[in-house]
């Protein structure tokens, strides 16, 4: 860690980046929104329409979210040029069923991949791909128990695609035990002696994700090889501590992937999207609390920025 990441994490603060106040104190990170976010939100719960038919987002949301559609595009292209599967997740896959498209207030992509296939993506971005200049890969890493990767663009702050890995089980198991080795899988996840490593771990994402796989093979899967010809199921890649119930789904929930519209574009989905959306959201056609973007502050997009832009997403229909 350089002396400049050193003293972001004593302390810091960062008001621009994303609709939160973030502070960092001696290594610890707190996140406030700023004013006047949470209360934007709260007018789509008053909307005396369908929750299908809430308008889409306008102004510099939707060209973030229009940035963030072409970079889906870019990432579709390269997995079907290079015979990878990847299928929209999270609140994408619930735009896509709800809204055909974005949440009228998301800001950001969430895919999913096998890990085979994440693995082998990663290694397309190794020495750059010539094609895609302006693209590259980052870990979003703690050193602790977080390590995912993020497609990112070198001249447009946090316009990325975020990219999870699921593993298979070496078995098929109930719901009732699914749940169980759930609660076994956070035990590791958030194991306190791994905020010990973090000083070893915080810039070292090939160690982290090494360290993921040990403990994967020995403490899940019991050094067992999962045979995908068994159609096992699959679950979460311990790679991100998901808060959820339940970090599995059967084989067929989630292949074959079938095609869903989104925005007008065609993107892969898993089987069976509603029985994924609601293990993950429950009543997902019913509106949370928070309708607020999370992850870009739209004053970042000023100037320069706003032209680039402007620029990226002028072409994301044209044939």
């Amino acid at each position: 860690m350089n002396f400049k990441n050193i003293f972001k994490y004593i302390f810091s603060v960062d008001t621009k980046s994303t609709n939160r106040i973030i502070v960092y104190f001696l290594g610890i990170k707190f996140r406030h929104l700023k004013p006047g976010v949470k209360e934007a939100g709260e007018k789509f719960n008053k909307l005396d329409c369908p929750v299908t038919e809430i308008p889409k987002a306008s102004g510099t949301l939707r060209k973030i979210q229009l940035a963030n559609l072409k970079m889906m595009l870019i990432f579709d292209r390269l997995c079907s040029e290079n015979g990878l599967e990847y299928w929209l997740d999270f609140g994408n896959l619930l735009g896509a069923v709800r809204h055909k498209g974005f949440i009228p207030w998301d800001d950001d992509v969430d895919v999913s991949m096998t890990r085979d296939d994440y693995e082998k993506f990663i290694e397309l971005f190794r020495n750059g791909i010539p094609k895609y200049g302006d693209l590259y890969l980052k870990f979003n890493n703690n050193g602790k128990n977080k390590c995912f990767l993020k497609i990112l663009h070198k001249k447009l702050p946090n316009i990325a695609v975020d990219v999870f890995p699921y593993d298979f089980y070496h078995k098929k198991i109930n719901q009732e035990e699914q749940k169980h080795i759930t609660k076994e899988i956070k035990k590791i996840i958030h194991n306190p002696f791994y905020k010990l490593l973090c000083p070893f771990f915080i810039n070292n994402p090939d160690g982290m994700r090494k360290r993921f796989k040990k403990l994967r093979d020995a403490k899940i899967l019991k050094n067992i090889i999962p045979e995908r010809e068994v159609s096992p199921p699959l679950f979460y890649g311990i790679d991100y501590p998901h808060s959820y119930n339940n970090y599995f789904f059967d084989y067929d929930k989630i292949f074959p992937l079938k095609k869903i519209l989104y925005e007008g574009l065609e993107f892969s989905c898993p089987n069976n999207p509603d029985f994924v959306l609601k293990q993950i959201f429950g009543d997902y056609m019913k509106l949370p609390q928070d309708c607020y973007p999370r992850h870009t502050g739209n004053e970042i997009f000023q100037g320069e920025l706003k032209e680039e832009l402007d620029k990226f997403t002028g072409d994301i229909y044209a044939k």
